[in-house]
């Protein structure tokens, strides 16, 4: 078939008997321009339209079957936020506890530390020297009334009678001792 020019309409008719239309005019077109093939309508609403558009076109069933990106991007991201908040709140109380934990442990290294020191103290006024020093300075004095009982078996030592007790022990009454 041969090319039309712009000065030479198209002009074709039809085989007598198959189409009884009229022949239709030559579609002028603006000079510098060539037609363009129509386009089909988009399933989709445009972007532009807005979200609601969107959604509405994807819940009556649209043939591309793909949902939109927005609310998944969104939800992701919330997620994360989600998560980053609640890692910082770990985070923080675990620290708040590691430092208590640290004072209390300082605490009882020095409570020990005492303990130890008191324990020490009380041990040397316990010992016999000190006792002897600490009764002389209240004006305390021997008692040489004392009666040592030897029980060894050798001759010169005796055996308690039923009436004495040792020294240093009181004697419980009702009990024979």
């Amino acid at each position: 078939m041969r090319q039309l020019t712009r000065a030479e309409p198209d002009v074709r008719r039809a085989a007598p008997g198959r189409d009884r239309r009229a022949p239709r005019a030559p579609r002028v077109t603006p000079s510098g321009r060539r037609p363009r093939p129509a386009k089909a309508a988009p399933a989709v609403a445009p972007a532009a339209q807005g979200a609601p558009a969107q959604a509405a076109a994807v819940q009556a069933g649209s043939p591309s079957g793909r949902a939109p990106r927005a609310p998944f991007v969104l939800l992701v991201v919330g997620l994360l936020c989600g998560g980053l908040v609640t890692l910082l709140l770990l985070n923080t109380v675990l620290a708040q506890n590691a430092i208590r934990e640290s004072d209390l442990r300082r605490e009882l290294h020095q409570l020990s530390l005492q303990k130890q020191k008191q324990k020490s103290e009380n041990m040397q006024l316990e010992m016999p020297r000190q006792v002897a020093d600490a009764a002389d300075r209240q004006g305390m004095v021997p008692d040489d009334s004392a009666r040592v009982i030897d029980s060894d078996g050798l001759p010169g030592g005796r055996v308690a009678s039923e009436s004495q007790t040792p020294v240093g022990q009181e004697r419980v009454p009702g009990t024979g001792r």
